[in-house]
Protein backbone atom coordinates (compact mmCIF):
# COMPACT_ATOMS: atom_id res chain seq x y z
CA UNK A 1 0.00 0.00 0.00
CA UNK A 2 2.84 2.45 0.86
CA UNK A 3 4.37 1.67 -2.33
CA UNK A 4 1.56 2.09 -4.42
CA UNK A 5 1.41 5.57 -2.66
CA UNK A 6 4.68 6.13 -3.04
CA UNK A 7 4.90 5.24 -7.08
CA UNK A 8 1.50 7.77 -7.39
CA UNK A 9 3.39 10.32 -5.77
CA UNK A 10 6.58 9.82 -7.96
CA UNK A 11 4.91 9.97 -11.27
CA UNK A 12 2.87 12.99 -9.80
CA UNK A 13 5.75 14.54 -8.74
CA UNK A 14 7.20 13.99 -12.54
CA UNK A 15 4.36 14.94 -14.28
CA UNK A 16 4.14 18.46 -12.83
CA UNK A 17 7.87 19.05 -13.56
CA UNK A 18 7.40 17.68 -17.08
CA UNK A 19 4.40 19.79 -17.13
CA UNK A 20 6.30 22.93 -16.61
CA UNK A 21 9.10 21.95 -18.80
CA UNK A 22 6.66 22.20 -21.72
CA UNK A 23 4.43 24.34 -20.81
CA UNK A 24 5.01 27.74 -23.26
CA UNK A 25 5.61 30.55 -21.12
CA UNK A 26 2.79 32.99 -22.52
CA UNK A 27 3.88 36.85 -22.68
CA UNK A 28 2.68 39.22 -20.36
CA UNK A 29 0.21 41.34 -21.98
CA UNK A 30 0.64 44.99 -23.06
CA UNK A 31 -1.09 47.41 -20.93
CA UNK A 32 -2.31 50.70 -19.40
CA UNK A 33 0.89 50.52 -17.82
CA UNK A 34 3.05 49.67 -20.58
CA UNK A 35 1.64 52.50 -22.59
CA UNK A 36 2.54 54.95 -19.82
CA UNK A 37 6.08 53.55 -19.77
CA UNK A 38 6.43 53.80 -23.53
CA UNK A 39 5.43 57.05 -23.34
CA UNK A 40 8.13 58.01 -20.80
CA UNK A 41 10.65 56.79 -22.68
CA UNK A 42 9.94 58.36 -26.17
CA UNK A 43 9.30 62.05 -24.47
CA UNK A 44 12.13 61.84 -22.05
CA UNK A 45 14.56 64.50 -23.05
CA UNK A 46 17.20 62.52 -25.24
CA UNK A 47 14.14 60.75 -26.99
CA UNK A 48 15.07 57.51 -28.69
CA UNK A 49 16.62 56.18 -31.79
CA UNK A 50 14.63 54.94 -34.58
CA UNK A 51 15.03 51.96 -33.92
CA UNK A 52 14.40 51.70 -30.09
CA UNK A 53 10.90 53.38 -31.48
CA UNK A 54 10.44 50.62 -33.99
CA UNK A 55 11.60 47.54 -31.33
CA UNK A 56 8.57 49.63 -28.57
CA UNK A 57 5.71 49.62 -31.58
CA UNK A 58 6.53 45.66 -32.68
CA UNK A 59 6.45 44.97 -28.55
CA UNK A 60 2.63 46.70 -28.92
CA UNK A 61 1.79 45.28 -32.32
CA UNK A 62 2.95 41.63 -30.77
CA UNK A 63 1.84 41.54 -27.41
CA UNK A 64 -1.75 40.21 -26.29
CA UNK A 65 -3.93 43.37 -25.39
CA UNK A 66 -7.38 43.81 -23.82
CA UNK A 67 -10.14 43.81 -26.20
CA UNK A 68 -11.26 47.32 -24.04
CA UNK A 69 -7.70 48.88 -24.55
CA UNK A 70 -7.47 47.47 -28.10
CA UNK A 71 -10.62 49.51 -29.35
CA UNK A 72 -9.31 52.54 -27.49
CA UNK A 73 -6.37 52.33 -29.78
CA UNK A 74 -8.03 51.73 -32.85
CA UNK A 75 -10.86 54.40 -32.19
CA UNK A 76 -7.56 56.59 -31.06
CA UNK A 77 -9.08 57.71 -27.25
CA UNK A 78 -7.90 58.44 -24.03
CA UNK A 79 -4.66 57.62 -23.30
CA UNK A 80 -4.33 55.44 -26.03
CA UNK A 81 -5.04 58.90 -28.33
CA UNK A 82 -1.18 59.92 -28.82
CA UNK A 83 0.15 56.84 -30.06
CA UNK A 84 -2.75 56.07 -32.71
CA UNK A 85 -2.21 59.73 -33.78
CA UNK A 86 0.93 60.23 -33.87
CA UNK A 87 3.49 57.93 -32.66
CA UNK A 88 2.64 55.14 -34.93
CA UNK A 89 2.27 57.81 -37.89
CA UNK A 90 5.80 58.84 -37.23
CA UNK A 91 7.61 55.17 -36.63
CA UNK A 92 6.16 54.66 -40.26
CA UNK A 93 7.32 57.56 -41.77
CA UNK A 94 10.68 57.30 -40.37
CA UNK A 95 11.39 53.75 -41.01
CA UNK A 96 13.69 53.36 -44.15
CA UNK A 97 14.00 56.99 -45.03
CA UNK A 98 16.62 57.60 -41.78
CA UNK A 99 19.68 55.82 -40.34
CA UNK A 100 18.66 53.83 -37.41
CA UNK A 101 20.72 55.61 -34.77
CA UNK A 102 18.93 59.01 -35.69
CA UNK A 103 16.75 60.38 -32.42
CA UNK A 104 13.46 61.56 -32.16
CA UNK A 105 11.28 62.83 -29.18
CA UNK A 106 7.66 63.21 -28.93
CA UNK A 107 6.80 66.03 -26.29
CA UNK A 108 3.04 64.46 -25.71
CA UNK A 109 1.95 68.24 -24.62
CA UNK A 110 -0.65 69.16 -27.51
CA UNK A 111 1.23 71.35 -28.86
CA UNK A 112 3.33 71.74 -31.96
CA UNK A 113 5.07 69.77 -33.47
CA UNK A 114 4.12 66.71 -32.17
CA UNK A 115 7.76 64.99 -32.91
CA UNK A 116 11.54 66.44 -32.89
CA UNK A 117 13.62 64.06 -35.49
CA UNK A 118 17.44 64.70 -34.93
CA UNK A 119 19.67 63.52 -38.02
CA UNK A 120 23.60 63.07 -37.24
CA UNK A 121 23.90 65.67 -34.78
CA UNK A 122 21.58 68.37 -37.09
CA UNK A 123 19.48 70.58 -35.13
CA UNK A 124 16.14 68.64 -34.37
CA UNK A 125 13.55 69.25 -36.99
CA UNK A 126 9.80 69.19 -36.38
CA UNK A 127 7.12 66.69 -37.71
CA UNK A 128 3.68 67.88 -37.62
CA UNK A 129 1.26 64.75 -38.08
CA UNK A 130 -2.87 65.42 -39.22
CA UNK A 131 -5.05 63.15 -40.43
CA UNK A 132 -7.47 63.47 -43.40
CA UNK A 133 -10.73 61.97 -43.27
CA UNK A 134 -10.03 61.65 -39.17
CA UNK A 135 -13.46 61.69 -38.00
CA UNK A 136 -14.23 59.40 -41.04
CA UNK A 137 -11.27 56.49 -39.67
CA UNK A 138 -13.11 57.16 -36.19
CA UNK A 139 -16.33 55.80 -37.34
CA UNK A 140 -15.06 53.33 -39.07
CA UNK A 141 -13.28 52.04 -35.98
CA UNK A 142 -16.27 52.64 -33.78
CA UNK A 143 -18.21 50.00 -36.19
CA UNK A 144 -15.67 47.27 -35.14
CA UNK A 145 -16.78 46.98 -31.79
CA UNK A 146 -20.54 46.48 -32.72
CA UNK A 147 -19.71 42.76 -34.00
CA UNK A 148 -21.70 43.71 -37.47
CA UNK A 149 -20.37 44.57 -40.90
CA UNK A 150 -17.50 47.36 -40.71
CA UNK A 151 -17.45 50.01 -43.16
CA UNK A 152 -14.14 49.73 -45.49
CA UNK A 153 -14.33 53.47 -46.74
CA UNK A 154 -16.38 56.37 -45.00
CA UNK A 155 -16.35 59.50 -47.41
CA UNK A 156 -17.79 62.30 -44.80
CA UNK A 157 -15.55 65.20 -44.51
CA UNK A 158 -14.75 65.96 -40.82
CA UNK A 159 -17.12 68.90 -41.20
CA UNK A 160 -20.67 66.48 -41.76
CA UNK A 161 -23.03 66.14 -39.14
CA UNK A 162 -22.80 63.68 -36.49
CA UNK A 163 -26.53 62.35 -37.59
CA UNK A 164 -24.42 61.81 -41.09
CA UNK A 165 -21.76 59.93 -39.64
CA UNK A 166 -24.14 57.96 -37.36
CA UNK A 167 -26.34 56.88 -40.96
CA UNK A 168 -22.94 55.82 -43.10
CA UNK A 169 -21.65 53.48 -39.96
CA UNK A 170 -25.45 52.20 -39.66
CA UNK A 171 -25.40 51.39 -43.53
CA UNK A 172 -22.28 48.75 -42.61
CA UNK A 173 -20.34 47.85 -45.94
CA UNK A 174 -21.20 49.60 -48.95
CA UNK A 175 -19.66 50.13 -52.52
CA UNK A 176 -17.81 53.17 -53.54
CA UNK A 177 -17.36 54.56 -56.99
CA UNK A 178 -13.40 54.87 -57.34
CA UNK A 179 -14.31 58.93 -58.40
CA UNK A 180 -16.62 59.42 -55.11
CA UNK A 181 -13.47 57.86 -53.35
CA UNK A 182 -10.47 59.61 -55.03
CA UNK A 183 -12.67 62.61 -54.39
CA UNK A 184 -13.46 62.03 -50.66
CA UNK A 185 -10.01 61.62 -50.37
CA UNK A 186 -8.70 64.81 -52.20
CA UNK A 187 -11.13 67.20 -50.57
CA UNK A 188 -9.54 65.93 -47.03
CA UNK A 189 -6.15 66.38 -48.18
CA UNK A 190 -7.03 69.90 -49.41
CA UNK A 191 -8.43 70.84 -45.84
CA UNK A 192 -5.65 69.46 -44.41
CA UNK A 193 -3.04 70.93 -46.38
CA UNK A 194 -5.60 74.57 -45.88
CA UNK A 195 -5.21 74.01 -42.12
CA UNK A 196 -1.69 73.92 -41.63
CA UNK A 197 -1.01 77.20 -43.85
CA UNK A 198 1.18 78.59 -40.77
CA UNK A 199 4.09 80.17 -40.75
CA UNK A 200 5.01 79.12 -37.12
CA UNK A 201 5.53 75.58 -39.01
CA UNK A 202 8.14 77.13 -41.10
CA UNK A 203 11.05 74.26 -42.27
CA UNK A 204 9.65 71.84 -40.50
CA UNK A 205 7.89 68.38 -42.31
CA UNK A 206 4.30 68.01 -42.45
CA UNK A 207 2.64 64.47 -42.67
CA UNK A 208 -0.59 63.81 -43.75
CA UNK A 209 -2.27 60.31 -42.59
CA UNK A 210 -5.06 59.65 -45.39
CA UNK A 211 -6.22 56.05 -46.57
CA UNK A 212 -4.84 55.76 -49.95
CA UNK A 213 -5.18 51.94 -49.45
CA UNK A 214 -8.78 52.65 -50.76
CA UNK A 215 -7.62 53.96 -54.06
CA UNK A 216 -4.74 51.70 -54.56
CA UNK A 217 -5.11 52.13 -58.30
CA UNK A 218 -3.78 55.84 -58.48
CA UNK A 219 -0.42 56.20 -58.88
CA UNK A 220 2.06 58.91 -56.87
CA UNK A 221 2.09 60.99 -60.02
CA UNK A 222 -1.50 61.65 -59.51
CA UNK A 223 -1.63 62.36 -56.73
CA UNK A 224 1.44 64.82 -56.44
CA UNK A 225 -0.30 66.97 -59.99
CA UNK A 226 -3.35 67.16 -57.96
CA UNK A 227 -1.72 68.64 -55.13
CA UNK A 228 2.24 69.02 -55.45
CA UNK A 229 1.14 73.04 -56.12
CA UNK A 230 -0.74 73.58 -52.71
CA UNK A 231 1.88 71.46 -50.57
CA UNK A 232 4.97 73.67 -52.53
CA UNK A 233 3.48 76.52 -50.97
CA UNK A 234 3.07 75.91 -47.86
CA UNK A 235 6.02 76.70 -45.50
CA UNK A 236 7.15 73.27 -44.36
CA UNK A 237 10.13 72.24 -45.94
CA UNK A 238 8.76 68.70 -46.77
CA UNK A 239 5.15 67.07 -47.03
CA UNK A 240 4.10 64.15 -47.32
CA UNK A 241 1.28 61.46 -47.36
CA UNK A 242 1.30 57.95 -45.69
CA UNK A 243 -1.61 55.71 -45.58
CA UNK A 244 -1.66 54.95 -41.63
CA UNK A 245 -1.82 51.03 -42.24
CA UNK A 246 0.89 49.22 -41.47
CA UNK A 247 3.25 49.35 -44.44
CA UNK A 248 0.76 51.88 -46.11
CA UNK A 249 1.75 53.83 -49.64
CA UNK A 250 3.74 57.11 -48.66
CA UNK A 251 3.78 59.75 -51.64
CA UNK A 252 5.86 62.85 -50.98
CA UNK A 253 4.12 66.00 -52.22
CA UNK A 254 7.18 68.41 -51.80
Amino acid sequence: MRLGRWIEGAWGWLARIWMGRSMPHLPSPFTAQSLAALYADISAQAGVTVAALRRHLDEFSSLPIARADLQAYREGRGAWKKLHDEVVAVRHFLDGRYPEDSRVRFPLDDQPPDAWLMVNGEPPVGIEVTAALARAGHEVAKSMAGGGAVPGFIGLQDNATSQQFTAARARGRVLHSKKGIDAAIDNAITARLSAKDQQKFAEQILVITVPLGSSPDRGAQELQARHGAKAAALPFSEVHLLDPARRGRHVQLK
